[in-house]
C-alpha cells in the first residue's frame, strides 16, 4: 500500500498567515482562513486520507492491545507477584482512570497548540511505558507504568478522532471512524490472542515488549510522513485552573469510587463531586473556558455523553469476569481463553466499519440505541452464571457483546459530533473517549466493589469458587440493568439534527 506525504495544514496558509489569523486586528481574514478550514477536509486525496487512518489505526490500536493482552495475563500475574484479585483490578482500572482524568486536558491542548504534537507525544509516552512495564519487580511498579500509558492514552486517543474528523468529511465521516473503532478492536481482539500465547510459550513482559515496536513503528511513520499543524482554536490561552478541578475532580471520583464501601472511599468520592462542581461553576465565568459553554448546554451532546458512560460501564467488564471465570472455573489455560474470548471482537472488526456507515444513512441515535438493546440482551444471558453454565451460552454472549459493541461505537462518535465546529473537535475528541473510558473505569469499579465485598481479599481456589460466582452473577445483573439505561438514553436523545453549537461566543 502506498503512503504518500500529507500535510495535516493547509498548504495554501503558511504559517506566518496562520499566525496572523489569531491576531484580533484582522478579524475578517481570520474568518476567512477558518471558513476555508471548514470545508478543507473535501480536498484531501484519497492516498492522504489513507495515511492519517493508518496512523489513527496503530495508535488507537495499542491501549486495547495492551488492556486485551493483560486481561489473559491476569492470573499469571496476580500467582507471580502474590495479588488479590482487587489488587489485579487497578492493572486495568488505573490506566483509565488516569486515562478518562487527562483526555479534555489534552483535547483542548491538540485544539491551540494543534493535534499532531499531541498526538505524537503520546506516542512517546507509550514507548516509555512499555519499557517500564517490561521490567517491573512487583505490582507497585507495573501500577505505575500503567499510570503512565493512560497519561499517552489520553494524548493519542484525544487526537485520533480529531485528526480523522479534520481530514474526513462528514459524508465520510462515519465510516472513517468506524474503521478506527475497528482497529481499537483489532487490537483488543490481537491482545487476546498475543496475552494468551506470549503468556503461554513465554512470560507476560513479552506483551510491552510488543508495544514498544508498534509505538516505535508509528512514531517513526508520523514523524517521517506527516508534515505541518492544524492549530484551530481561536485562543492561546489555557484555563489551567479548570484543567487542575478537572482532572483532580475526575480522578477523586472514580477513585472514590472503587472504594465507596468504606468511609476513607466515600470522602474521596464526596471530594471528587465537589471538584467537578467546583469546575462547573468555574468554567461559567472563566474567561477562557477549558470546555466551552456551549458544548454544556447542548442537550443532543449531553445525551450522547450520558449514553457513552452508561453503555461502557455495562460492557466492558465481563470480558475481564469471563477471563477469570474460563480459567479459574473452567480450568482453561490462557492461550485458549484468549481464543474463546476473541468471538466478541471478530464480530465487531468485521461489522464495525458497516455499522459505522449505517450511522451515515440513518439517526446515529437510533443505531446506539441498538447497540445497547442487543448488549443488554447478551448480559441477561449470564445473570444465572454457574459451573453448570455452558460454553456455548458464553459464546453466545460474547456474540452480542461484539455486535452491540459495532453499532454502539460509531455511532455515539457520529452523534456527539453532530452540530460541532471544528475548532471544538480536540476538545469533543477527548470529551468523548473521557466519557468511554470514565464507563469503563465505572465497569472495572463495579467488579473492584462487588468481588471486594463478596471475596474479601482472598485469591479465587477450588474452595471459594462459589463467592466468586456470586459475586459474577451479581455484576453481571448490573450490567444489564446499565446497558438498559443507556438504550433509554439514546431513545431520549433530541432528534433535531439543528442543534449545533456556536464556533465561538457571539
Amino acid at each position: 500500500m502506498h503512503l504518500e506525504e500529507v500535510s495535516i495544514f493547509p498548504s495554501k496558509f503558511p504559517d506566518t498567515l496562520h499566525q496572523a489569523t489569531q491576531s484580533r486586528t484582522i478579524p475578517i481574514l481570520r474568518e476567512v482562513f477558518y471558513h476555508f478550514l471548514s470545508n478543507k477536509s473535501s480536498m484531501y486525496s484519497a492516498a492522504s486520507k489513507r495515511l492519517v487512518q493508518v496512523i489513527a489505526a496503530l495508535g488507537s490500536a495499542i491501549a486495547p492491545f495492551m488492556v486485551a493482552s493483560l486481561i489473559i495475563a491476569t492470573p499469571v500475574i496476580g500467582t507471580e507477584f502474590s495479588a488479590d484479585v482487587a489488587l489485579l483490578g487497578w492493572i486495568t482500572a488505573s490506566f483509565f482512570l488516569v486515562a478518562g482524568a487527562f483526555l479534555v486536558p489534552f483535547g483542548r491542548i491538540a485544539d491551540i497548540r494543534g493535534s499532531k504534537k499531541v498526538f505524537t507525544a503520546g506516542m512517546g509516552v507509550y514507548l516509555v511505558a512499555a519499557i517500564i512495564c517490561m521490567f517491573a519487580p512487583g505490582m507497585q511498579v507495573l501500577i505505575a507504568g500503567r499510570v503512565l500509558t493512560g497519561i499517552g492514552a489520553a494524548m493519542v486517543f484525544g487526537t485520533s478522532i480529531a485528526l480523522l474528523s479534520l481530514v474526513f468529511p462528514e459524508k465520510e465521516r462515519g465510516r472513517a471512524l468506524g474503521i478506527n473503532i475497528a482497529a481499537m478492536f483489532t487490537g483488543f481482539g490481537a491482545g487476546l490472542l498475543a496475552g494468551g500465547a506470549i503468556t503461554y510459550y513465554a512470560s507476560w513482559r513479552g506483551i510491552f515488549a510488543i508495544v514498544a515496536v508498534i509505538a516505535a513503528v508509528n512514531l517513526l511513520l508520523i514523524l517521517s510522513r506527516v508534515r505541518g499543524e492544524c492549530e484551530l482554536a481561536r485562543t492561546s490561552d489555557y484555563d489551567r485552573f479548570g484543567m487542575i478541578l478537572f482532572i483532580s475532580g475526575v480522578l477523586l471520583f472514580m477513585y472514590g469510587l472503587s472504594g465507596i464501601s468504606s468511609l476513607k472511599g466515600l470522602a474521596i468520592l464526596i471530594a471528587g463531586s465537589g471538584a467537578l462542581a467546583g469546575f462547573y461553576l468555574w468554567e461559567r465565568r472563566c474567561s477562557t473556558p477549558l470546555i466551552p459553554p456551549a458544548l454544556f448546554s447542548s442537550g443532543n451532546l449531553s445525551h450522547a455523553i450520558g449514553a457513552n458512560i452508561i453503555f461502557q460501564g455495562s460492557g466492558f467488564g465481563i470480558t475481564l469476569i469471563l477471563s477469570l471465570f474460563l480459567q479459574y472455573v473452567y480450568g482453561m489455560d490462557p492461550r485458549t481463553t484468549g481464543i474463546v474470548l476473541l468471538i466478541s471482537q471478530l464480530l465487531l472488526i468485521v461489522l464495525g466499519p458497516y455499522c459505522g456507515r449505517l450511522s451515515d444513512r440513518y439517526p446515529p441515535q437510533r443505531v446506539a440505541a441498538a447497540g445497547c438493546l442487543v448488549n443488554g440482551i447478551g448480559m441477561l444471558l449470564l445473570v444465572g452464571i454457574d459451573t453448570s453454565t455452558s460454553l456455548l451460552l458464553i459464546i453466545v454472549s460474547l456474540a452480542m457483546n461484539g455486535l452491540g459493541f459495532a453499532l454502539f461505537m460509531p455511532s455515539v462518535v457520529k452523534w456527539a459530533l453532530i452540530g460541532v465546529p471544528r475548532e471544538h473537535f480536540g476538545i469533543l475528541s477527548g470529551g468523548t473517549e473521557t466519557a468511554r473510558l470514565i464507563g469503563i473505569s465505572l465497569s472495572n469499579a463495579i467488579i473492584i466493589i462487588i468481588f471486594g465485598l463478596i471475596m474479601g481479599d482472598t485469591q479465587v481456589n477450588p474452595e471459594n469458587v462459589s463467592l466468586f460466582l456470586s459475586a459474577a452473577g451479581w455484576a453481571v445483573m448490573l450490567y444489564a440493568v446499565m446497558a438498559f439505561s443507556a438504550m433509554v438514553f439514546a431513545l431520549r436523545a433530541p432528534r433535531d439534527r439543528n442543534d449545533v453549537i456556536p464556533a465561538h461566543p457571539p
